[in-house]
């Protein structure tokens, strides 16, 4: 009987040690399988994994520039204080490639640059900054510049910083276009950006005279610069005169 009841052990031992290793084939043929699959999928679409990617930090950097702009006080005016200005200036970069005739592209940037003008001198300075500046002509013909300041303004970071930032930035964008377009001798898109240019500059003029602050900040900063740069010449002649004594004793 023990010898009887030994043999059936083995054979179930026997039975079972097959059925373990068969599963354990079995799961390690599954994940080399799932493996494959895997790499083949990324294979076949690497660049639609890319572009998903792409895509993930692009709307992430949207959401943040979004999340920027909500932080300001007054994000609706920190809203159109730049649409009119970048729409403008992508607009008069885009529309010509997609065939739109040169009369209209002319007026749509005018047109926007005028809106900017009235907007960023009438609304956005005095909400976002709290300044104000404007002109009359006297009888005798006199033109007076009347600035106004409110001292009591309490604007966050944000605010001012897209204020002051965009009215300086647009400008140069357009006198870029203006040197770029002379000496190309295209005269209408020459005229075109000079009237962007002039109204956008009228803004930056006057509330820079206007606010004390800037003419102090812009004040300090070009002297820095020149500093910086005056200094650097200085230690590059140094250098310079250096190694010429340094040549001249090898020799």
């Amino acid at each position: 009987m023990s010898n009887q009841n030994d043999l059936n052990f083995d054979i179930n031992l026997s039975g079972n040690t097959n059925n373990i290793s068969t599963n354990i084939q079995d799961k390690s043929m599954l994940n080399s399988t799932n493996q494959q699959i895997n790499v083949n999928n990324f294979n076949q679409n690497p660049s639609q994994q890319i572009s998903s990617s792409n895509n993930n930090s692009n709307n992430n950097n949207q959401i943040d520039f979004t999340n920027f702009i909500c932080k300001a006080n007054n994000p609706i005016i920190v809203f159109f204080t730049l649409i009119f200005k970048v729409s403008a200036i992508v607009l008069y970069l885009i529309l010509g490639i997609f065939g739109v005739s040169d009369a209209l592209i002319f007026i749509i940037v005018v047109i926007l640059s005028s809106f900017d003008f009235w907007f960023v001198k009438n609304v956005s300075g005095r909400i976002l900054v709290g300044l104000r500046w404007w002109n009359e002509v006297k009888d005798d013909g006199s033109e007076v510049w009347i600035f106004e300041s409110d001292n009591e303004k309490k604007a966050t970071s944000i605010d001012t910083t897209i204020f002051w930032g965009s009215i300086y930035l647009a400008p140069a964008f357009w006198i870029i276009f203006v040197i770029i377009n002379l000496l190309g001798l295209k005269l209408m898109w020459f005229l075109v950006c000079l009237i962007a240019f002039f109204l956008t500059f009228s803004n930056t003029m006057g509330y820079y005279k206007c606010s004390g602050e800037q003419k102090k900040k812009l004040t300090s900063f070009l002297a820095n610069k020149g500093q910086e740069g005056f200094t650097k010449i200085l230690s590059y002649g140094a250098n310079a005169m250096s190694n010429n004594n340094n040549d001249g004793n090898k020799v």
